[in-house]
C-alpha cells in the first residue's frame, strides 16, 4: 500500500525505554546512547530513524519492539528512500523535501553502519545500500542561504542604540542581548556553541574565544572585534561578576540577576530573543541565530577573505561545505556582473 512521506509518523514506535539489545528498538537505543552529536543533531537523527522504523512497521507489518534487528534488509532502506526522495528538485517545496530526505537517510545509513561495525547485524550490506540510494538521488545542489545582511545590520544597529530600562534587571538583560547579538554577528558561532561558552573560554586580551567540542567533536578558535569585547565587558560588569574566580561562569546567562550569573542560556531562549527583536524592529524575513553565521560568512567573502580562512573560522571539515555555505559564486558573480553593466538599484515604488 502506497503512503505519502508525510504520513510516516516521526514519533517513536515503542514507548518503553528499556529494550532487548537484539531487537530493532533496542539496537536503536544502543546506537543513540553511543552517538556523539550535538543535542539538536541527535534529535534530527532520532527523527529520521524513528520514521524508518515506522515505515517498516506500516509496510512490512514488523513490530520494531520485538522483531530482531537482523530482520532489517537493504530493501527496507531503499523502499524508505524511494518514498522520501522527490523525482526531481525544481520547486522550493521539492528542495525542502529533498533536504528532509537527505537528513533522514543520513541518519538511517549511519545507524546501519553502526549495526555492521558492532556486529549487531553483520550481514547488512551497507555499501550496497549507499550505492542504491546514490543512484536514486536526483542531481541537487543546495540553493544559497537566503540571508539579508541589511536585516542583520538593522538588528545590530538596534541593540547598539541605548535602550531605556525601567530597572537594573531590564538594563542587565539589554546588556546581555547587545553582547550576544554582537558576538554572533562577529564570530559566526552556532547557537549551541554560544550557549556552552564559559567566561574562561573568552580571551579579551586577544579578541578570541575557544569553542570546545563543536560539531563533529572539533574545537576551534573564533575571533571578535573591539566593540564586541566592550559589550561583553559591560555585560559581565553589570552582572556583578567577581574579578577573580568567575571563569566557570556562563558567558551568557539564561536568567539575568545582578550578582548571580545563573545557568547557561538555552538555544531556545536565544531563538526567542532574536525573534523578539525582529518583531520589535519590524523585520519580516525569517531571521534566526544561525542567520548571523551565514551573515558573517557572506561578509567575509565580500571582503575577499580566502576560502580556506572562512572554512577555518566556520569550523567546516570540507571546503565544499564552506563553498555552499557562503555562496561565494553567487556573491562574486553578482558583483562582477554589476561591474560590467553598472550598479543595480531597485526601481522606485509606485
Amino acid at each position: 500500500m502506497a503512503v505519502d512521506a508525510d504520513q510516516i509518523s516521526a514519533t517513536p514506535v515503542g514507548a518503553s525505554t528499556e529494550h532487548d539489545p537484539s531487537t530493532m528498538r533496542g539496537a536503536v537505543d544502543i546506537f543513540f546512547a553511543d552517538l556523539r552529536l550535538a543535542p539538536r543533531s541527535k534529535l534530527t537523527y532520532r527523527h529520521g530513524v524513528d520514521k524508518f522504523l515506522r515505515h517498516i512497521a506500516d509496510h512490512e507489518g514488523i513490530d520494531p519492539d520485538v522483531a530482531p534487528v537482523t530482520a532489517i534488509t537493504s530493501e527496507h532502506v531503499t523502499s524508505f528512500a524511494s518514498l522520501l526522495v522527490p523525482p526531481d528538485v525544481r520547486t522550493p517545496e521539492e528542495v525542502s523535501r529533498m533536504r528532509t530526505a537527505q537528513n533522514n537517510l543520513s541518519a538511517v545509513l549511519k545507524f546501519c553502519s553502526y549495526l555492521a561495525a558492532y556486529d549487531l547485524h553483520p550481514s547488512i550490506a551497507t555499501d550496497k545500500i549507499r550505492v542504491r540510494i546514490s543512484a536514486m538521488m536526483p542531481r541537487f545542489t543546495p540553493p544559497p542561504p537566503d540571508v539579508k545582511l541589511t536585516d542583520l545590520e538593522r538588528i545590530v544597529a538596534f541593540v547598539r542604540a541605548p535602550q531605556p530600562a525601567e530597572n537594573e534587571v531590564k538594563a542587565l538583560r539589554a546588556a546581555k542581548v547587545r553582547a550576544m547579538i554582537l558576538f554572533m554577528f562577529r564570530t559566526g558561532v552556532r547557537v549551541s556553541e554560544l550557549c556552552a561558552l564559559r567566561k574562561r573560554d573568552v580571551d579579551l586580551t586577544h579578541g578570541t574565544a575557544h569553542v570546545y567540542r563543536a560539531k563533529g567533536g572539533k574545537s576551534r578558535t573564533v575571533h571578535f572585534d573591539v566593540e564586541t569585547a566592550q559589550a561583553l565587558t559591560a555585560y559581565w560588569r553589570m552582572r556583578g561578576d567577581a574579578v577573580r574566580g568567575a571563569g566557570a561562569f556562563p558567558a551568557f546567562s539564561g536568567r539575568d540577576k545582578v550578582g548571580e550569573p545563573g545557568n547557561h542560556i538555552s538555544p531556545r531562549t536565544v531563538e526567542h530573543v532574536v525573534a523578539e527583536l525582529c518583531t520589535v524592529i519590524g523585520i519580516e524575513s525569517e531571521v534566526t541565530p544561525h542567520s548571523f553565521r551565514h551573515g558573517l560568512a557572506t561578509e567575509l567573502v565580500r571582503r575577499r577573505v580566502r576560502e580556506s580562512t572562512v572554512q577555518t573560522i566556520l569550523g567546516h571539515a570540507s571546503p565544499q561545505t564552506t563553498r555552499i555555505y557562503v555562496h561565494q559564486a553567487a556573491v562574486e558573480v553578482a558583483e562582477e556582473y554589476q561591474d560590467a553593466f553598472g550598479q543595480y538599484t531597485p526601481p522606485p515604488s509606485t
